[in-house]
């Protein structure tokens, strides 16, 4: 039976295509080209509108069969599309689709309706916005709350709080997009259209994990009390907010050599430091540039002024802070560490002065040197406190590794309240041979456990009525034998955890979750 569609049907399923009549002159397109090419016309010849990139215009009917594969680009705008050719008694269907591509889906130029509605692209497309709007989010808040920590200590305190939510609620969202993508990847990884978007969300699902993970790093931050920290561990918990800190025409390079070595300093002042140098560099550089961020151990005068042959030799930590701005000439350098001076017409004249307070008062020292037109060093020695050996991720509690083989029909209650992630993560497990129970609650998995014995209860923490601990001591009383691992979008208390009880920071990989399960 044959069938006929009118334009504006074509136009529906593909708002991009194109007509072309025998004599290769333009007799029909969609609404997606009168958007976007609106110099293309009803009888305009095809060639003067769109370069066809495959094969020769000239050649276009003489060579065409009834289906083809056809490349275009627009002759104004330069815009890609592809799809296919149809050819007919009549002249030739172009059913083509606007190619994405980087540049035209960073500037905002197409929405949802330039794709038709079962264009693979159009999800893909959806899923990639909401990944960079919650990027930008991510970024703009962690940017305030640097900011904000500085002000105030009260307000920062709200602040944090709310940060801890935020980073929460992000990351149980990007692992709702993470465990999804992994899905995609499972089931079209080979087709292109699909994987290479798929592919690009877990790259932004995991910078966006950064980010979150840097607020959570502030968030659980409630006291200013000075107790030994690895510089180097304190600088890589909070690597996404300083990236982000600096924006993103700056490139922030990180050389951590310090290892494990400890300085007994407080989180907050070591933080804070680091901030105000960072904002420092970056106002320097209004053109972007390059900041060179690295730490190291010595041995020798902490201090920059001291006497070698009289000073008593001391290791320390020395973190480098090299940027490529504008310098600072002899005068303005002499004032730099000067309270309520300031070159800046807006500058509060305290970043640079607080930093060398918290330096002097653990010990330590803080010196600039600078060159105009070349950019600004900042050099900070902390005295070290102890040298501790390289430690390792561990699960909470002293839980022993079963290296025996793990039968793949082990069962598995899994409780999760975000019924996305809840289907993922059983469609991922039951595709590597486990036997799975759901459950979108903590009061649905109190019933299951009654009813059945389980080898590992994997849930989520926060969830309303009964919570992941709560369903967790339950499940141990009533059976012992039964393997705990428990989820969450932030590092929680590990006093409330038994030994034995594995832990899993959202968002998650799914190998790692797999791995975690068979250890």
């Amino acid at each position: 039976m044959l069938l006929t569609f009118s334009d504006k049907q074509i136009g529906a399923l593909l708002p991009a295509f194109l007509h072309v009549d025998a004599f290769l002159n333009i007799s029909a397109f969609g609404p997606g080209i009168s958007r976007h090419l609106p110099h293309v016309r009803i009888g305009m010849p095809c060639d003067e509108a769109f370069s066809i990139l495959n094969f020769d215009t000239a050649q276009f009917f003489r060579e065409g069969r009834e289906v083809r594969p056809v490349q275009l680009i627009s002759r104004v705008g330069d815009l890609p599309l592809s799809g296919a050719a149809v050819f007919h008694e009549a002249g030739c269907l172009l059913a083509v689709r606007f190619a994405l591509s980087e540049e035209i889906f960073a500037g905002g130029s197409m929405d949802l309706s330039d794709f038709g509605y079962a264009d693979p692209a159009m999800l893909s497309t959806m899923l990639i916005a909401l990944q960079r709007a919650m990027l930008e989010e991510s970024q703009a808040t962690a940017i305030e709350l640097a900011y904000e920590r500085q002000r105030s200590a009260e307000l920062l305190e709200r602040t944090s709080r709310v940060a801890g939510y935020m980073a929460h609620d992000f990351n149980n969202l990007l692992s709702i997009i993470r465990l999804n993508s992994d899905r995609l990847l499972r089931q079209f990884g080979r087709d292109e259209k699909i994987g290479k978007p798929a592919n690009i969300i877990q790259e932004m699902a995991s910078r966006g994990s950064d980010i979150t993970q840097s607020l959570m790093s502030l968030s659980l931050q409630r006291t200013d009390t000075r107790k030994p920290l690895s510089v180097d561990d304190v600088i890589k918990d909070n690597i996404g907010i300083l990236d982000s800190l600096v924006g993103s025409n700056i490139t922030l390079k990180v050389d951590l050599n310090a290892g494990n070595c400890k300085c007994v300093v407080s989180y907050n002042d070591l933080l804070n430091g680091l901030i105000n140098v960072l904002i420092n560099a970056r106002e320097a550089m209004p053109r972007g540039g390059q900041i060179d961020l690295s730490t190291s151990v010595g041995n020798g005068p902490i201090t920059r002024n001291s006497d070698a042959d009289v000073a008593e030799p001391s290791s320390y930590v020395a973190i480098r802070i090299a940027d490529t701005g504008i310098g600072m000439s002899e005068a303005l350098l002499s004032r730099a560490f000067e309270p309520q001076f300031s070159s800046k017409p807006d500058g509060t004249g305290l970043g640079l002065p607080s930093v060398r307070n918290f330096a002097v008062e653990v010990g330590g020292d803080v010196w600039l040197e600078s060159t105009p037109a070349v950019g600004t060093t900042v050099y900070l020695h902390l005295p070290i406190a102890e040298h501790v050996a390289p430690t390792t991720e561990t699960d909470f509690g002293s839980a022993q590794k079963d290296a025996s083989k793990i039968s793949d029909k082990q069962r598995i209650l899994l409780v999760e309240d975000e019924p996305y992630a809840l289907e993922a993560l059983v469609e991922m497990l039951e595709a590597e041979g486990y036997t799975v129970t759901p459950c979108a609650s903590g009061e649905e998995a109190l019933m299951a456990l009654a009813q059945d014995a389980y080898d590992v209860l994997l849930t989520d923490i926060v969830m309303p009525g009964q919570n992941g601990t709560e369903v967790a001591r339950h499940a141990c009383i009533a059976h012992p034998s039964i393997r705990v691992i428990l989820m969450s979008g932030y590092v929680p208390d590990s006093a409330s955890f038994q030994p034995g009880w594995r832990f899993l920071h959202k968002p998650m990989e799914s190998a790692h979750l797999l791995q975690l399960i068979s250890a």
